[in-house]
């Protein structure tokens, strides 16, 4: 083999273990977030079962949009008014199905449908609901910037 032929392949070779090895960082880094956002999820969650004002001021953004089944949009302080006057109560552990999680930069998108027991103000949604939640990744920390949720047929 001339070396000139040598040192295309060899050229092409390099290349491409580079793009494999940054692939592979970045499949790692992703899997990575999907497990940290999981994570704050579940820390959502929980902090919203046991009505811990603390931790969802921690864990929400300030400027939070959150949209409620009714389709009422709240901001994170009007939410956490709700929660720590009790309008807001849920009567069962979180039952989630179908959870996904989707990574954009520092951004991660988790979506699944709820079938938890909830009560607003003396009104409980009847059936499931479809909701999604965005984090954002600031100063090393996710944070929930978004909540939306939707009744859905079951």
């Amino acid at each position: 083999m001339p070396m000139k032929q040598f040192l295309v392949l060899f050229t092409l070779s390099i290349v491409s273990i580079t793009g494999l090895e940054a692939l592979g960082r970045k499949t790692a880094a992703a899997t990575n977030a999907k497990d940290e956002i999981l994570k704050i999820s579940d820390e959502r969650e929980e902090a919203l079962a046991k009505g811990d004002i603390a931790a969802l001021d921690r864990i929400d953004a300030d400027d939070q949009v959150y949209t409620n089944w009714r389709g009422v949009t709240l901001t994170k302080a009007e939410h956490l008014a709700d929660i720590k006057a009790r309008n807001l109560t849920f009567q069962t552990s979180f039952k989630h199905n179908d959870v996904q999680v989707v990574i954009h930069g520092n951004t991660g998108i988790v979506t699944g449908l709820s079938k938890t027991s909830v009560v607003y103000k003396g009104s409980a949604p009847a059936g499931a609901r479809k909701f999604v939640n965005v984090f954002v990744k600031e100063n090393g920390r996710w944070l929930c910037v978004v909540h939306f949720e939707a009744p859905v047929a079951e």
